[in-house]
């Protein structure tokens, strides 16, 4: 099943630390006040904090004041775009990654359409997430009330 890594995880939760220390008034902040507010490790913030640099998403400064900071608001970064960052394309199967892939059994395929449109439906949703939204969400296991959890079917 699609499955976010630790790596997308942490990114998450590392942009989602720098946007709410940006909205308490902080510039810039040390990765070793999000691990430890966090509670994540130092060392694997520090390589995922490299290709969201690299993608843009984030800025640095050096010094004793210095640290991380968003490169836009939180309202202009998606989760999608996130994601994208650290995971790679988001796709169900192999043959959703681009119009070139195949599998072997493709023209026998009655599935195909069925992975598109929940590659589709993902896609959107994660476009519509912004980081900002995360902001709102309480901490914690206890979800809040307009998030439903859907029951396993036995």
């Amino acid at each position: 099943m699609f499955k976010v890594s630790t790596k997308g995880d942490y990114g998450l939760l590392l942009l989602s630390a720098l946007a709410e220390k940006m909205r308490e008034g902080k510039k810039f902040v040390a990765l070793k006040e999000i691990a430890e507010a966090k509670n994540l490790s130092l060392s694997y913030l520090s390589q995922i904090i490299i290709p969201l640099k690299e993608a843009g998403l984030v800025t640095s400064k050096e010094g004793r004041e210095g640290g991380y900071c968003l490169s836009r608001s939180a309202r202009e970064i998606t989760i999608m775009e996130i994601l994208e960052t650290l995971e790679g394309p988001v796709s169900p199967v192999r043959c959703c990654e681009n119009k070139g892939a195949k599998c072997g059994s493709e023209s026998q395929c009655n599935i195909k359409f069925t992975w598109q449109d929940a590659k589709i439906v993902l896609t959107q949703f994660l476009k519509s997430k912004t980081l900002e939204d995360t902001l709102n969400l309480p901490a914690g296991r206890q979800a809040p009330p307009y998030v439903t959890t859907a029951k396993s079917r036995d």
